[in-house]
């Protein structure tokens, strides 16, 4: 067995209604003046209600409410918002959404914990201590924000995304309440959640640093996803699709953060800091190129996937290539079924020019999740990649 570290600081918690229960978390953690950076649909629709009225009893105030953040955050978002909490004097942090709002609150936390300028910190590992108590309540089931150890907010005149990397900025609460996704739309819905799948199939193949932990989370976090996600997808009102749903996301959060992911991320995040297209449909786009791409170095362990997951026959149950290349075939098979996009096309991503894709092959080249990716890519790889996916 090759040796390995596993590390996961996050307190989950799942039920229906939990996260009325935010303020006592609050209360165990300290915090006295709380920033709450939010969706500004829930606040509208009232969702947050709850959550509001258990941080008063739970503090004595309000917590002050930042709901500014667009889809596709970036260092303006961050840098507003941390004048908000430096003038209020916050020292704990609630975020409730998706992963835009959870990864903008936890770099507005590195900011208010720190001071300097957001630069200062981007990278892996340049924070070492702890900041401010965050908890995460998720909003959509796909990003695994709540439990990961990274962060993403787009710096719009670099035309790039940043990542910030710690095990410090692992929330220290992650609320999972099915409650909180039922009005998710269908799209945004298996979107988000092929978001998931692809942390798990990535993660399960990580180079040199999957490990028994992550294997056994992400089998089973694709268990769950595979008979569920199409159920909370057709029925938004299913609280059995929808608790599986989150709790599925969450663990791959909890492995990808652990082992990393690969090939298909580093492309979606190079198209999506271009282009500005949805994270999760754009990693719907690239996922069977990207495991087409690593198949003959990792189909032993896609064909484990595949037995996992109950897809062998008397026919291929003994041949690991046919197996692999099953699992990629059940993969589109069930893109098609979320009828989501299938090409960059379909998500408005414009022709592309010679220099746009040596522009998306360079920033996919430099993006931290290709260096886990089991099979090195060349420049050339990575521009035939992108062709395929257009």
């Amino acid at each position: 067995m090759n040796p390995f570290v596993f590390h996961t600081p996050t307190r989950v918690y799942f039920g229906e209604d939990s996260a009325s229960s935010c303020g006592d978390f609050l209360r165990e953690l300290g915090g006295k003046k709380v920033l709450m950076v939010a969706d500004a649909f829930l606040e509208k629709s009232g969702a947050l209600k709850p959550l509001i009225e258990s941080i008063r009893e739970s503090t004595g105030s309000a917590p002050i409410l930042f709901t500014d953040v667009p889809s596709d955050s970036d260092i303006d978002c961050v840098n507003n918002a941390t004048a908000i909490a430096r003038t209020h004097q916050c020292d704990a942090f609630v975020a409730v959404g998706g992963g835009s709002v959870i990864d903008t609150a936890k770099v507005i936390n590195i900011c208010l914990s720190f001071g300097g300028e957001v630069m200062d910190y981007q990278g892996l590992n340049i924070i070492e201590r702890k900041l401010y108590p965050l908890i995460a309540v998720p909003t959509t089931a796909g990003t695994g924000a709540e439990v990961s150890f990274v962060a993403m907010v787009k710096d719009h005149g670099e035309g790039k995304k940043l990542m910030f990397g710690s095990r410090f900025l692992a929330p220290d609460v992650a609320i999972l309440d099915p409650l909180m996704i039922v009005s998710l739309p269908a799209k945004l819905t298996a979107a988000t959640g092929i978001d998931a799948i692809t942390h798990d199939i990535e993660c399960y193949v990580a180079s040199g640093t999957y490990s028994v932990f992550t294997d056994a989370i992400c089998l089973e976090s694709l268990r769950l996803l595979f008979e569920f996600l199409p159920q909370a997808t057709v029925d938004g009102g299913n609280i059995e699709a929808r608790g599986a749903t989150l709790v599925a996301s969450c663990m791959a959060g909890v492995a990808f953060t652990n082992s990393g992911v690969g090939i298909t991320h580093a492309l979606a995040h190079a198209v999506g800091a271009k282009y500005a297209t949805h994270h999760g449909m754009t990693n719907a786009v690239f996922l069977p190129h990207g495991m087409r791409f690593n198949l003959d170095t990792v189909y032993p362990r896609y064909a484990r996937i595949a037995q996992f997951l109950g897809f062998a026959d008397e026919e291929n149950n003994g041949d690991e290539l046919a197996l692999a290349n099953l699992l990629v075939n059940k993969v589109e098979a069930l893109l098609e079924k979320l009828q989501l996009p299938l090409t960059l096309r379909e998500l408005g991503v414009p022709e592309f020019s010679d220099e746009n894709l040596a522009e998306l092959t360079d920033l996919a080249a430099a993006d931290p999740a290709i260096m886990f990716n089991p099979r090195e890519a060349s420049s050339d790889d990575l521009t035939q990649l992108l062709k395929r996916a257009y």
